[in-house]
């Protein structure tokens, strides 16, 4: 773990939990590779992951992100985000999930404006299958509301972790990767 994370995690997450009373349930395997496979209803879902995982976790994201404020940029990419852009950022998660690490993949492929979960993209059971990684399904809840109500405690903050997801039984095609897609997201709906 580098020195970055264990700071987030000792002074971010403490003033986090304190003002938004976040409450967590179920946890991320500590070692091992591992998808994480969240809902996302907000820009405070990958911050709220990343403090929450309790591991130093990597993150798919789209090429936008890197585009619009450079200080953001410089921000999103020392907190491990990989644009998906090309296939850099594809080979850059394979070789991450390889070592062992954790890499979240927002399986919906953008946020989810009408408040229910979006289908999900294919591309979580092709990682899943083709590397043989079990995924951890996630579900986040209130973190589209409005930071004051999460404060005053009106809305409550929390995110489940559910159990491994593994992928054994499925075959390398483009079926067993939307029907393993299909299962990652009942087993999301299911932590609602």
């Amino acid at each position: 773990m580098r020195l970055k994370w264990f700071l987030v995690w000792i002074l971010v997450y403490p003033l986090f939990q304190l003002l938004t009373g976040v409450r967590i349930e179920g946890r991320v395997p500590r070692k091992g590779p591992v998808i994480l496979a969240p809902n996302h209803v907000s820009f405070l879902d990958p911050p709220l992951v990343g403090i929450t995982a309790f591991r130093e976790i990597y993150f798919l994201a789209k090429p936008g992100l890197f585009a619009g404020s450079k200080f953001f940029a410089w921000l999103i990419t020392t907190y491990n985000a990989i644009s998906i852009e090309g296939t850099a950022g594809v080979r850059k998660a394979i070789k991450l999930l390889r070592k062992g690490n954790a890499v979240v993949i927002f399986p919906e492929g953008t946020r989810s404006r009408i408040q229910s979960v979006l289908p999900f993209h294919e591309g979580i059971g092709y990682f899943a299958i083709n590397y043989g990684v079990p995924v951890v399904p996630v579900y986040i809840t209130n973190s589209n509301k409005r930071v004051v109500s999460l404060i005053l405690r009106i809305n409550e903050l929390k995110i489940k972790f559910g159990r491994l997801i593994h992928p054994h039984g499925y075959k390398k095609t483009r079926e067993d990767f939307a029907r393993f897609a299909e299962r990652v997201r009942e087993e999301v709906l299911r932590l609602k």
